[in-house]
């Protein structure tokens, strides 16, 4: 990959981040939006903006807005940043964010699991033990 598609990915990433939080009023664009990739195609003819929304049930909404207010994006990251040419926008969900929560919900269910039978058989074992006297 080229460094000057980098920069471009870094640069919309950043423009869009700044978009979504002063200028977006959109009602379908709900919940905590986090932009979490910019993929720029070889050509520069297409950026696939990854993102993450929480809580989950505002997702389909919130990429159906994003995705109709592309156009609209696109107008105010050309005029704020200084290139003769910016990729289309279409955005996606990325899902690590949701796998990474439910990876990390399941190890602290295991470890909560772990530590209640530890604490059982160390009740059980206290009592099979008869007092000294």
């Amino acid at each position: 990959m080229s460094h000057r598609i980098e920069q471009i990915e870094s640069t919309i990433k950043r423009g869009i981040c700044e978009l979504l939080m002063r200028d977006l009023a959109d009602p379908r664009i709900r919940g905590m939006v986090s932009v979490i990739q910019v993929k720029v195609t070889q050509d520069m003819h297409l950026a696939t903006v990854r993102v993450s929304v929480i809580p989950a049930e505002y997702e389909k909404l919130t990429i159906h807005g994003l995705n109709s207010a592309s156009k609209y994006i696109h107008g105010k990251l050309f005029k704020r940043l200084s290139v003769r040419r910016l990729p289309h926008l279409t955005f996606e969900i990325d899902p690590t964010i949701k796998k990474q929560a439910e990876i990390f919900a399941a190890i602290e269910e295991g470890l909560a699991k772990e530590k209640a039978s530890e604490d059982v058989s160390a009740d059980s074992q206290e009592d099979t033990q008869e007092p000294t006297s």
